[in-house]
């Protein structure tokens, strides 16, 4: 397991310290660790249709592998549009017929190891392991929430929950992200800095982070119409504001990201704990009215509460 700690909080309200739960590199001696430079060797070649079940090999040796951050990053770029290909096949089978969730069961699994091998490639660089670029940081970084929000999307779709652990790894590492975006030499000396993903794209980590909590909510509330509601996503994550819980204690009516759940963000009715540690969210107006519109209806009709999309 990784973990980043800090030796003072680097912001009011956020934690000293928190663990992504994303083994990577084991020592090389073991057994694991030979199979994956195994698997690695003999890689298909790049433009070669290639099945899910051999995607998610290749996606699981490279997260047991020691390879680099730029290794990682590298083939990463290359297995996107295959990996992509075979969700798109996935979801065309399961469409042509009835039960078809074994195929969706794979499409769950290859975003879920996209989204840890990102975020594995993302740590070593924030460690301090030299990336080969900006330009192939930043699209980590771009990509990392991507397929986080192609996990909520699925599995929304399906009305299942996402894998336990996945909500709390991206809060995880979108701390490290948005405070080193936010407030970057602080993050230095604090020892929390991320990857260099150059100055003019700061505030898109902290954007697509707002996204990725915004779709959380939107999934726990239109079951059936997830894709319906998201055109304007870009747009209500460009208007909301992602605060610390500095002198908010004792507010009520709240939405709070604890980064201590595996969950998405949840409306707090009663007043804000000092003990809070987390991120406050203060969607705009219109976003929250069409939640409203629609939270009882949805729920009644379907029998499900808020925790339905939790991990």
């Amino acid at each position: 397991m990784m973990t980043f700690e800090t030796s003072a909080r680097p912001a009011p309200g956020l934690p000293a310290g928190m663990n992504l739960s994303i083994a990577i590199g084991e020592p090389v001696s073991s057994p694991r660790q030979e199979s994956a430079s195994g698997t690695l060797a003999t890689l298909p070649s790049v433009g070669d249709r290639i099945s899910p079940a051999k995607l998610i090999e290749m996606l699981e040796a490279l997260l047991a592998s020691d390879l680099n951050a730029a290794e990682r990053f590298r083939l990463l770029h290359a297995w996107k549009a295959p990996l992509l290909g075979a969700c798109d096949r996935i979801g065309a089978d399961a469409g042509t017929r009835s039960g078809g969730s074994g195929g969706s069961v794979f499409e769950g699994r290859l975003y879920r190891l996209m989204f840890r091998n990102l975020a594995a490639a993302i740590e070593r660089v924030a460690d301090r392991q030299r990336a080969p670029d900006a330009d192939l940081t930043a699209w980590a970084v771009h990509n990392l929430f991507h397929f986080f929000q192609q996990q909520i999307r699925q599995a929304a779709r399906l009305r299942i929950p996402l894998p336990a652990g996945s909500w709390r790894d991206l809060h995880a590492l979108s701390v490290r992200l948005v405070v080193s975006s936010r407030y970057p030499r602080s993050a230095e000396a604090l020892g929390v800095a991320g990857p260099d993903v150059g100055y003019h794209r700061t505030r898109s980590v902290e954007l697509r982070y707002k996204e990725v909590l915004l779709l959380g909510l939107i999934a726990q509330v239109f079951v059936n119409a997830i894709g319906d509601r998201t055109s304007g996503l870009h747009g209500w994550a460009a208007e909301t504001r992602l605060e610390t819980p500095f002198g908010l204690s004792g507010q009520r009516g709240l939405w709070l990201v604890d980064l201590a759940d595996d969950a998405p963000p949840c409306e707090c009715a009663g007043p804000l704990s000092p003990d809070f540690r987390g991120w406050v969210l203060f969607p705009p107006e219109d976003f929250v009215r069409m939640l409203d519109s629609a939270r009882l209806p949805e729920t009644s009709e379907h029998g499900l509460g808020d925790s339905a999309f939790q991990s």
